[in-house]
């Protein structure tokens, strides 16, 4: 099973799930998997963790490829706590903290936000040099707060052409598009801008594309 399966296999299996309002989308899954894969990504922060379908998958890829990711992650709602237990095979393996400032002395490679309400600025003590941030849906004030905040950035709005599933959480409609994600590289390496432009490049090849299909 390739990395993209294993995203797509394991977004499946929390659709099934109580609590599937809380999970990322298909396509946020496979995309943070490749982020991790390309970037050699070994230190992970989840804001947000809801009920660990992006944590989870991390894991499984993680334990899959032999690789040892130190994973992060906050969370307060009571009933998502009780699930994570539940629904994350690797429980044991996460670092879980109800609030953000409970972290301390500690930098990661890609900070993934997905239910975050509080100040952005303070992840800037948590950002190594060039920190990944990966905001899953369209949260488009908090993408335009962290572009304030790191104004040597490259941000993209990574999309996919797909639609949503049968089994999609929370969907009826299948003529919607699957969600997407912010991705944002605060201080982009060459090799960081070279994959930036790809995903730009390709986000406007699809948007052409939905909008021939609408006609």
């Amino acid at each position: 099973m390739n990395n993209k399966d294993l995203a797509i296999q394991n977004y499946k299996r929390f659709c099934g799930l109580e609590g599937n309002e809380y999970i990322a989308s298909e396509f946020a899954l496979e995309t943070i998997v490749k982020i991790i894969n390309t970037f050699k990504i070994d230190t992970i922060l989840e804001l947000g963790l809801g009920i660990g379908s992006i944590c989870d998958t991390v894991l499984k890829y993680s334990k899959k490829n032999n690789k040892n990711i130190s994973y992060v992650g906050t969370e307060s709602n009571e009933f998502c706590l009780s699930q994570l237990k539940e629904n994350i095979i690797d429980y044991n393996k996460i670092e879980l903290y109800s609030e953000l400032n409970q972290i301390k002395n500690k930098k990661f490679d890609l900070i993934i936000i997905d239910g975050y309400d509080d100040s952005l600025k303070k992840i800037i003590a948590y950002c190594n040099k060039n920190t990944i941030v990966f905001i899953e849906g369209d949260r488009k004030g908090q993408t335009e707060s962290l572009m304030q905040i790191f104004p040597r950035c490259k941000y993209v709005n990574v999309i996919t052409l797909n639609k949503n599933r049968a089994y999609s959480h929370g969907y009826n409609n299948t003529d919607h598009y699957v969600g997407g994600g912010k991705l944002i590289f605060i201080n982009p390496t060459f090799i960081m801008q070279l994959f930036w432009f790809q995903q730009k490049t390709a986000t406007f090849i699809k948007n052409k594309i939905r909008i021939y299909r609408e006609k």
